[in-house]
């Protein structure tokens, strides 16, 4: 029996136990949001809720894009319980069920930035002290995460949390629980210094910031380098969504879940295709009799109103050579205004889009039946992170209007200003 939570959150669907912990698919009603809650058993003890709450505010206390946000937490008469951000909820557990090794390409900048984030969780005091492949969180259209605060502590050392994450890391990129298998074992085209990277924080050799580096110097790894993925192991994964999906729309017929939700409608990353021979400024899929026409403009409602506008052409002409930038800042985009896109006008009705650009720009996709006067009034329909794949976005259907891909973070470059480059934006029906 859940506890008495406050009324502003209704509990979905129960998605199991974390050890002494239930956790919940819920809806934060004052803010119209998901999120997940968890919530000690009733049996357990006010000692035990101690902990439970302690951990939990560590985490609060940081706030970090690979970290799962606390937004709340608090104690009854029989329970502690926390509300954090709903992340999508797969983790890499369920990745390895499924038989899925991760993409060395897409998955090591999100590996290197998890690292540096539990090295800034550790410089303010914090120990996670229960992480495995089941605390890391990696579902698409959200960065992988490390989540499970809480858990009953198995150790209060963070060395021995940067090893269990080091060998978390080993397992995803290989797809074993086998330790003795690294990533050049079985992947062509891997450096060995990501094994050594990987045995380092394994060992002890290295701490959180230290495997961060290391990671990070790790030499790139392209997608055509990586082998295939297995059918098999493909079809599993697939199962495994379809089934999930379906027991989620089968409880939002009976508790008003929005269809048109980004977790119905995922971002994933796609080996990067060949860009057409003959520049255009209509891109279209593969099969031209199905072709999308597209006009972009530059979107920059809480600036000057202009940013690179005599390039914005170049998202649009199928050249990956060419880009839009948006403008060099000297400070996080976030720091300065709340966003800066792109508005596309479309002839027709996409299914999908497809994005490429600067690896690390964060952003949201938008929709509206015309421009609004306020940016806020858009619909969002999605958010995600670019990577060196391109990505491809499945898009609820809209009949006309106006989509917005509004960026909200740029990557810093080596000179310490913060820029983002956009080479393609694709729709197909």
């Amino acid at each position: 029996m859940p506890p008495r939570l406050p009324d502003r959150y209704r509990l979905n669907i129960r998605l199991g136990s974390d050890g002494d912990i239930e956790e919940w698919f819920a809806q934060d009603e004052s803010l119209d949001r998901p999120v997940l809650i968890r919530y000690l058993a009733p049996e357990s003890s006010s000692a035990r809720h101690e902990t439970f709450l302690a951990n939990v505010r560590s985490a609060a206390a940081l706030s970090e894009i690979h970290l799962q946000k606390v937004f709340a937490a608090g104690e009854t008469s029989s329970s502690a319980y926390s509300v954090s951000e709903w992340d999508g909820g797969v983790t890499i557990a369920d990745r390895l069920k499924a038989g899925e090794a991760l993409p060395a390409a897409e998955f090591l900048p999100n590996a290197s930035g998890l690292c540096l984030a539990l090295s800034r969780f550790h410089a303010l005091g914090g120990v996670h002290g229960a992480i495995d492949s089941s605390a890391v969180h990696f579902s698409a259209a959200h960065p992988v995460k490390l989540g499970g605060f809480g858990r009953e502590s198995r150790w209060t050392d963070p060395e021995e949390d940067t090893m269990a994450l080091a060998e978390v890391l080993r397992a995803a990129i290989t797809g074993t629980y086998e330790s003795s298998v690294f990533p050049s074992d079985i992947i062509d085209g891997i450096h060995p210094s990501l094994d050594d990277a990987l045995r380092g924080g394994i060992d002890g050799t290295l701490d959180a910031a230290a495997l961060a580096r290391s990671l990070q110097a790790v030499p790139r790894v392209t997608q055509s380098e990586e082998g295939p993925v297995q059918p098999w192991r493909a079809l599993a994964l697939f199962g495994l969504i379809v089934l999930s999906i379906a027991a989620i729309a089968a409880i939002g017929l009976a508790t008003d879940f929005d269809p048109d939700s980004p977790v119905l409608y995922p971002i994933t990353a796609q080996p990067t295709a060949p860009a057409p021979t003959a520049p255009t400024q209509t891109l279209s899929p593969v099969d031209e009799s199905e072709r999308l026409s597209v006009t972009v403009t530059v979107y920059d409602p809480l600036g000057d109103g202009t940013e690179s506008d005599d390039t914005v052409g170049h998202v649009l002409d199928g050249d990956r050579s060419t880009s839009w930038s948006t403008e060099s800042y000297s400070r996080p985009l976030k720091e300065i205004k709340e966003g800066v896109g792109l508005v596309f006008d479309i002839e027709g009705t996409p299914r999908a889009m497809f994005i490429a650009g600067s690896p690390g720009t964060t952003y949201t996709i938008r929709w509206a039946s015309s421009l609004p006067e306020d940016p806020r009034q858009w619909e969002h329909l999605s958010r995600g992170t670019l990577h060196r794949a391109q990505s491809r976005i499945q898009l609820p259907l809209r009949g006309g209007g106006l989509w917005l891909l509004w960026i909200t973070g740029l990557p810093e470059q080596v000179n310490g200003t913060y820029q983002s480059q956009i080479s393609e934006a694709r729709f197909v029906p």
